[in-house]
């Protein structure tokens, strides 16, 4: 049997766990980023007022390649931002912790409004990783849409 090291064993185990499992994890929404590639204004993900201002919430959808992906939108009293929840360490999905974004597989904080990094992995300064991607959002007629 071949050897998993700790990344790939972290991926298969993040591929099996179901959404439900995920903090403050909304029903899987349905949305799809490789049927919206070609249109205007991105996939689908939910109503407008579903994200009041200060309000972060965690949606699932299919990334281009059929994979489950999760996407953060938080709402600030000047924009609407949309995060993918992919830790950029080491790819782990983030947890929803109020005004925060934490990687619980090592201990990365993000910003939940901007995706900024607050604290690297297992306490290093927040210069040793990226900040979380962010996907274009698009708000028209009470419909929030990402590509």
């Amino acid at each position: 049997m071949p050897k998993l090291d700790r990344r790939h064993f972290l991926a298969f185990v993040g591929a099996l766990v179901p959404s439900f499992f995920l903090a403050k994890a909304e029903a899987f929404s349905g949305f799809s980023l490789k049927k919206a590639a070609n249109s205007e204004l991105g996939a689908y993900v939910t109503k407008s007022s579903a994200i009041k201002v200060g309000q972060s919430r965690v949606y699932t959808g299919k990334d281009s390649a059929g994979g489950t992906v999760e996407v953060i939108l938080s709402r600030t009293k000047k924009s609407l931002i949309a995060l993918n929840g992919r830790c950029t360490h080491q790819g782990c999905i983030v947890e929803l912790k109020k005004a925060a974004l934490v990687c619980p597989c090592h201990g990365s904080v993000f910003q939940a409004s901007t995706g900024a990094v607050v604290l690297g992995p297992n306490g290093s300064p927040k210069n040793t990783i990226s900040p979380l991607s962010k996907y274009r959002v698009t708000e028209k007629l009470g419909k929030i849409y990402i590509k």
